[in-house]
């Protein structure tokens, strides 16, 4: 019998996430090679069972996201009760928690499966940190996706348990330089607008709007899947709930993408950026530091010192041969984060 491969996500999801996105194209990648593979989304407490708002979630949830087109052979668990619930497992079969909510109804479900512990971020805002620090310690092979990430889970870790390290990837044949970096206005401005505060979007958004009074040509070109900010000038133009073919529109229309995050795990939109000719202008926080090097392939400030972070970008936007020269290097770096080599590795982990 075909072994199979579960995914365990917190909860079904109708917006783009960027963690949810790698771990679902994993999935569709594993699929197209026949590999019997399942998706199991954590409802919890979410709605009342059998109530209209959960028989439409259930309906949602086997039609799939409509921002990421599943392979159909997939199939899809929707679980409300994890402690109630199980689904037929043996020790050739594969689970793999994505998130720390999601660490105990795994070890729960699939108690005789092989265990996977795919970290993304240090996920510490619904949980305290000890409780945190014990989910790496399950009997569960853990894999990270950053260098700074797989620091920390190895120095919490008890034992000689070293986490794998499977940096994130791109689809570069996607994410492509389409319109030429040279001809790009270099006062058009991109950015990410998140809710959470430690992504900083608030504060990057005011360093922008300040720097209009300088340069009044100033265009910003947002994207996300907050509610659009109340009082947004007419200058700013968000878009709600991007699909990939938008964002790969955005990071082409604008000449600099700029990211004022506090803490995140990789930080998938600079990458992408890069990638599409946009020189990256953010703070150093630890997940940049997987592909960002600082004057060579962007420009880099000390992590929530916004002062800093807009005198890079004046810098970026009344130098063209700067932006051209750390666009073009940023192109050249994101080559590496190919899709091929992360599958290729994350087949070696599972499957070994």
């Amino acid at each position: 019998m075909m072994k199979k491969i579960y995914f365990v996500l917190p909860g079904f999801s109708r917006r783009p996430i960027g963690g949810y996105k790698i771990i679902l194209k994993y999935a569709n990648l594993l699929a197209s090679e026949n590999y019997d593979v399942g998706i199991v989304y954590l409802e919890g407490s979410r709605y009342p069972k059998y109530s209209w708002k959960w028989l439409i979630l259930n309906y949602w949830t086997k039609k799939g996201p409509a921002w990421i087109k599943l392979n159909k052979a997939i199939q899809t668990y929707t679980i409300k009760d994890f402690k109630k619930s199980k689904i037929v497992n043996d020790s050739e079969d594969i689970a793999i928690a994505t998130a720390v909510e999601t660490v105990a109804p795994t070890e729960s479900i699939f108690s005789n499966a092989k265990k996977f512990y795919f970290i993304q971020d240090l996920e510490d805002w619904n949980v305290d940190k000890d409780y945190l620090f014990e989910t790496y310690n399950k009997n569960f092979t853990n894999i990270t996706i950053s260098r700074w990430l797989k620091e920390v889970v190895d120095n919490h870790t008890t034992g000689n348990k070293d986490a794998e390290y499977i940096r994130n990837p791109i689809d570069i044949n996607a994410y492509r330089v389409i319109k030429p970096i040279e001809e790009r206005n270099p006062f058009k401005i991109g950015m990410l607008y998140h809710k959470a505060p430690h992504k900083g979007s608030r504060e990057t958004l005011k360093v922008i709007i300040n720097l209009k009074k300088k340069y009044p040509q100033l265009k910003l070109i947002m994207f996300g899947t907050a509610e659009i900010p109340k009082g947004l000038p007419k200058w700013i133009t968000y878009h709600k709930d991007a699909t990939q073919d938008d964002t790969i529109k955005i990071y082409n229309d604008v000449s600099t993408f700029v990211s004022g995050t506090i803490k995140e795990g990789f930080g998938l939109t600079g990458l992408e950026a890069m990638a599409c000719g946009a020189a990256l202008v953010s703070t150093d926080y630890l997940g940049v530091r997987d592909y960002a090097v600082n004057e060579k392939n962007s420009l880099l400030s000390p992590v929530r010192d916004y002062a800093a972070l807009s005198n890079n970008i004046i810098k970026i936007v009344e130098n063209n041969e700067l932006r051209w020269k750390l666009a073009n290097n940023g192109v050249k770096t994101s080559k590496d984060y190919s899709w091929e080599e992360a599958y290729k590795k994350f087949k070696e982990i599972v499957f070994k």
